[in-house]
Formats: structure tokens, C-alpha cells, sequence
């Protein structure tokens, strides 16, 4: 074989095995990363590390209110809830670990548009759903007392804080808001998680507690499930 038609050759699979190679690469970058691996360590947090655009520095541990009110604000969501903290008088926005519940509006439509194939209705189905929803945690809020655990982490780009709501929904029994909206079909298990405060559960083990009322919710067709098609 001349010199020339070798060396063409072997540019030609040089190159083949370049493409393979970076077809791989962004094929494993490209797969969805599931909600148990999503977990935040404490530990990464510094005490005294000011990461927020708001002044804010995260914590390492839990801040915890207990006499939290809720603002009601034509902005509240579900899951996504203008508070004032009592010990401080201040209003923050809290957005909730662990669970994306049903968008209220069209603000959002790429993500309306995402849990409408999650949950296998409508998009204006979603929207639909999502306001019942933000009127059932309104008036949850309302009559209950409830906590908000908080460590400053701030949602990306957002002058927002991810927190845990606890509610008590009966005298001695305390319940995470995001176990009841996942109950009543109301959200689906994503975003971010964290460790559990005064909690011998670790993260995987209640975001599979939440798979549990996800299933049973869909089996019972409560909330948006009694629309779905799956």
C-alpha cells in the first residue's frame, strides 16, 4: 500500500476514534442524575463564608422558627412561600427542599410544560391543579402553627432560601409540609435535598419515604394524578 494511502488511513481512524470518545464523554454528561444522589452535605457549608448576593451567610447547622407567619402574596406557591420570621420580624421567600410542586401559573412554562409529561396531563392542567394547591397550603398555614428550618442556602440567582417546613397538624403531631403535597398530589420529588434536622433519617431514606407517598398518591388518584394517564 503506498505511504500515502497508510497515512490517510490512519488519519480516518484517528479521527473515528476521536468522535467515539466525545460522543461517550457527552453522553454520560447528558444522563439525569437521580434525587438520591442529589443530596447537600452540611459539611461543605463554612460558618462565616458569605456566598449569597443577599447578605446572607449560609449556615451550618439549621436556624429554626418556630413561630413563622405566612404573607400572603399573589407570588406564593405551593412550594414557594413569602414568610415572616417572628424572632427577627423579617419576610423572606422560602422555597422547599426535596419536592417541585405544581406551578399555580404560566410564569414558568418550560417547567409547566415538564411536569405535565412527568405527571402525564395537560399543561393547563398543571396550572390548574397548581393553583388548588396553593390555596390548600395557604389555608394549611393559616390554621396551623408551623416551623421553618432554614440554613440561608440561597436558590441560584434567586434572592430566595431553601427551607423545611414542619406543620402541626394536630396537637403533638408534626408533619413536613412536603410530605402533604406529595400525599395529595400535589408535587413531585425534585430539586434539592438536605440532612434532616433532629432526624435519625438520612436524605435517601426519606426522599424514598416520599417515593412511597408519591406511588400511594398515584394509586389513589389523588390530586393531579386523577387527570393522569399513567
Amino acid at each position: 500500500m503506498p505511504l500515502r494511502d497508510t497515512l490517510l488511513n490512519l488519519a480516518i481512524t484517528c479521527v473515528l476514534v476521536l468522535i467515539i470518545v466525545l460522543a461517550a464523554i457527552l453522553l454520560k454528561e447528558s444522563r439525569p442524575v437521580p434525587l438520591a444522589a442529589l443530596p447537600i452535605p452540611v459539611a461543605q457549608v463554612v460558618a462565616g463564608q458569605n456566598t449569597s448576593d443577599t447578605g446572607r451567610v449560609p449556615l451550618p447547622e439549621f436556624k429554626i422558627f418556630p413561630k413563622a407567619r405566612l404573607i400572603e402574596s399573589r407570588t406564593n406557591e405551593a412550594d414557594t412561600l413569602r414568610i415572616k420570621v417572628s424572632e427577627i420580624e423579617e419576610e423572606h421567600v422560602f422555597v422547599l427542599y426535596f419536592v417541585d410542586a405544581l406551578d399555580a401559573s404560566w410564569t414558568h412554562p418550560q417547567r409547566v410544560q415538564e411536569q405535565a409529561r412527568y405527571f402525564g396531563v395537560s399543561s393547563q392542567g398543571i396550572v390548574d391543579e397548581g393553583v388548588k394547591a396553593a390555596q390548600y397550603v395557604t389555608q394549611l398555614l393559616k390554621e396551623h402553627a408551623f416551623t421553618v428550618m432554614t440554613r440561608w442556602e440561597e436558590v441560584p440567582d434567586r434572592s430566595r432560601f431553601y427551607a423545611l417546613f414542619m406543620v402541626e397538624i394536630s396537637p403533638g403531631k408534626q408533619v413536613y409540609l412536603a410530605d402533604l403535597l406529595v400525599q395529595r398530589g400535589y408535587a413531585r420529588l425534585a430539586g434539592v435535598t438536605t440532612s434532616l434536622p433532629a432526624d435519625a433519617r438520612s436524605s435517601d431514606q426519606y426522599g424514598q419515604e416520599l417515593q412511597d407517598l408519591r406511588k400511594q398518591a398515584q394509586q389513589k388518584k389523588a390530586g393531579i394524578w386523577a387527570a393522569s394517564k399513567f
